[in-house]
């Protein structure tokens, strides 16, 4: 079944309204909401989790919300300063999507960029990512995602998923730092 949905999701993304040109350095620069998609595999979450103080930093001062499992709370830092969407099993429906309340949520966010740090294909993580209105979708580079995200980074796939984060993070912060120069 996920197969047909996957389908249909690309059907309907393709042949929706045209994704505009992003322009990645204002857009890393200027965002004042982030949303980050947080892994949904317990050690792919763990790993995941060592990094969010540094993106707090890096996006300074855009607002970060996170997404990710409520079982994974008493894995967070107490003094957080960022924001969070949690998403149960409950919160997906018959199809494997997330219902419309969690949806909502994520549309209210105004994110100008949604990072997905999945770093397998996962649906619901996905979807939410095609229904946030944010112009810059940044996802680890795997054929199922396209065109569901406008930016994938590849990594080489004997890296392990700390250096990925870790490429993925200083290359986001060197863009988003970047000077332009007029030629």
């Amino acid at each position: 079944m996920e197969k047909i949905l996957i389908a249909f999701l690309k059907m309907t993304a393709r042949y929706g309204k045209p994704q505009p040109v992003v322009d990645i350095f204002g857009t890393l620069s200027g965002a004042k909401s982030v949303i980050v998609i947080m892994p949904k595999k317990l050690d792919d979450f763990g790993i995941a989790r060592r990094f969010m103080a540094t993106m707090v930093k890096d996006f300074a001062p855009a607002r970060l919300i996170f997404v990710m499992k409520p079982q994974y709370r008493s894995l967070l830092n107490g003094d957080q300063d960022y924001g969070i969407i949690f998403v149960s099993e409950t919160d997906v429906n018959f199809w494997g999507l997330p219902k419309k309340e969690i949806v909502k949520k994520v549309v209210a966010t105004a994110c100008d960029i949604v990072i997905d740090l999945n770093n397998e294909f996962d649906l619901p993580s996905t979807y939410l990512c095609l229904k946030s209105r944010a112009s810059l979708k940044i996802c680890f580079d795997h054929e199922k995602r396209e065109p569901f995200y406008n930016f994938y980074f590849r990594t080489p796939a004997d890296l392990s998923l700390s250096s990925k984060y870790k490429k993925l993070l200083h290359y986001l912060k060197n863009r988003s730092t970047a000077e332009t120069v007029d030629a």
